[in-house]
């Protein structure tokens, strides 16, 4: 979870009220963040990636405001209409489609709050943004700017001169050449031409999602800004803009709208609008193990920065402000009013059960597979049961079987429960192949069967692991294969040809321990290779631990 360093002194101004460092220790981390150490000067806190409006000390000071009932209730921010524009050209669409855009004035900068927006933008990066992939902010100077502006793109010869350098580069070289090139690189891999924001003389702002140029950039005397937030996700980066925007209001900043004029619409942002949610009291009560009237729930939300009020006995009206991406459901609203009630006033109960809890013994054998892989050099990775079918089949190169499937999935892209774990391990090698090698990696996880005629079973315990490297081959893999088998203590075992269309033929065998088939291995066919766009050789295997684990009770 990412930590802020706040500065103490930038945090009470902030918060209009000076508190000593020991008040600020004991009560600042029941809003839900964690103390992480303090020097005289300064604190720091691990925030929950559930709340990036507390990313910032602008945002923190607001919540802990509220929170100690010094200004509850919602907070509401107001855009002013104006004549900035910009251009969006339709090239775009096929490199990173989306844009949006605020205008922020009469800021007076100081070293702490020029180091507050850049450590704002960069926590944001890497956590709602997905490492800029979803979204990339960019921050300028409103004096160096001429409008309107154009979002465009450019060959990879295109030069201007990145941020902190005193030449020109050309696109391809940023990428090659600078350090935040080489990191984000692969977000544009496979890109012909790239994106470019520039203005009306044809100076660039910014090169999107890797560098901004150097003749916008902030220093002490900016007062008046500029900020664009590019991406894929639209929903993303407006969230994202909202969150930079109102923690600059904090600081007094004026803001203003722009109008961004796309080939088929035109619209203006930030799009600073609240959002209204139905709460039933008595769920609240029902969770929380409380008797709180609708008065003291609609208090205690108004704490937490909501605003709040009885509709009717059966039905609490929540009035969301613009900043709070993470309330999707009424049982967020119920988590902040057990922060706002206090977590210290819920007395611990002693479930009426008459069992003694334990942990499973498949969970001790997964346990015990885990550290063997470990031990035999592999990375464990943790990814999500819900997946799509296009990963668990078409870029595995398989004909598509039944699954489960979720009633009215938020995204397409997390639809379904996987029914093996191999395509979930071939996305964490996607979204890692701009790193070093070799990439061997494992995971220990339920997938779900619908019909398995091996098996017979609808849930079941996994084992996959991956080798991902220049040599990787079908005898590496064996080798592990009878090097987990013998710890385990399973001897009988053979190898049979596996027709699998995910592997090559001839390359891939199945494993068949005291005449039944618990897993699979074997080289990765090219065609699913190239499907995930990676370029090294890839060698996989899995195993049912449940039948592993039943044959040696």
């Amino acid at each position: 979870m990412p930590v802020i360093t706040v500065n103490k002194k930038d945090f009470c101004r902030l918060l209009g009220k000076e508190l000593s460092m020991q008040e600020i220790q004991e009560k600042l981390p029941m809003i839900g963040v964690a103390w992480e150490g303090n020097t005289k000067e300064e604190f720091e806190i691990e925030v929950t990636p559930n709340r990036p409006d507390m990313l910032s000390v602008e945002g923190l000071a607001r919540a802990f405001s509220s929170f100690i009932n010094m200004r509850t209730g919602l907070k509401e921010y107001d855009a002013q209409r104006s004549e900035y524009l910009v251009r969006v050209d339709q090239s775009t669409e096929r490199v990173r489609p989306f844009i949006v855009c605020a205008v922020v004035t009469g800021i007076r900068f100081t070293n702490d709050s020029i180091k507050s927006l850049m450590d704002l933008q960069e926590k944001l990066h890497v956590t709602h943004c997905r490492k800029r992939k979803k979204g990339a902010i960019g921050v300028h100077d409103l004096s160096q700017i001429k409008f309107p502006l154009t979002y465009t793109t450019k060959d990879p010869n295109f030069k201007f001169i990145p941020l902190e350098e005193t030449k020109e580069f050309s696109l391809k070289e940023i990428l090659e050449k600078t350090q935040k090139g080489k990191d984000y690189a692969w977000i544009l891999e496979g890109k012909n031409k790239y994106p470019i924001l520039m203005d009306s003389t044809g100076q660039v702002l910014s090169f999107p999602p890797i560098i901004n140029s150097d003749k916008t950039k902030l220093n002490p005397q900016t007062e008046n800004i500029f900020i664009d937030v590019t991406g894929t996700d639209e929903k993303t980066i407006n969230e994202v803009l909202n969150i930079i925007t109102t923690s600059l209001a904090e600081r007094n900043g004026k803001l203003y709208l722009v109008k961004i004029k796309y080939p088929y619409k035109t619209i203006e942002t930030p799009l600073l609008k609240k959002s209204v949610m139905n709460l039933d009291p008595k769920y609240v009560n029902k969770l929380l193990g409380t008797n709180l009237s609708n008065l003291e729930i609609t208090v205690l939300l108004q704490r937490m920065g909501f605003n709040a009020y009885e509709e009717s006995k059966e039905n609490i009206k929540v009035i969301i402000p613009c900043y709070r991406t993470d309330i999707m459901h009424q049982i967020d609203l119920v988590e902040d009013v057990a922060i706002a009630y206090g977590y210290d006033k819920f007395k611990p109960e002693i479930p009426n059960i008459s069992t003694i809890g334990e942990e499973k013994p498949i969970e001790r054998f997964a346990k015990k597979i885990r550290e063997l892989m470990v031990g035999f050099g592999f990375q464990e990775v943790l990814t999500f049961i819900l997946t799509n079918k296009q990963n668990l089949f078409a870029k595995m190169n398989i004909k598509e079987t039944k699954t489960a499937e979720t009633l009215n999935p938020k995204t397409q892209e997390y639809c379904i429960p996987r029914n093996w774990l191999t395509p979930s391990l071939m996305e964490v090698l996607w979204r890692n192949r701009h790193n070093e090698y070799p990439q061997n990696i494992f995971e220990v996880a339920d997938v779900v069967r619908l019909d398995d005629s091996e098996t017979g079973a609808s849930n079941r315990k996994r084992l996959a692991f991956l080798l991902c490297h220049s040599k990787a081959n079908f005898s590496e893999i064996k080798s592990y294969v009878e090097g987990i088998l013998r710890n385990l203590g399973i001897e009988k075992v053979k190898f049979k040809e596996s027709e699998s269309a995910c592997f090559i033929p001839g390359r891939a065998a199945k494993i068949i321990a005291n005449n039944r088939v618990v897993g699979r291995f074997g080289e990765i066919h090219p065609k699913v290779i190239s499907n995930w766009q990676l370029e090294m050789p890839v060698c996989s295997c899995e195993m049912d631990i449940d039948l592993l684990f039943d044959m040696i009770k």
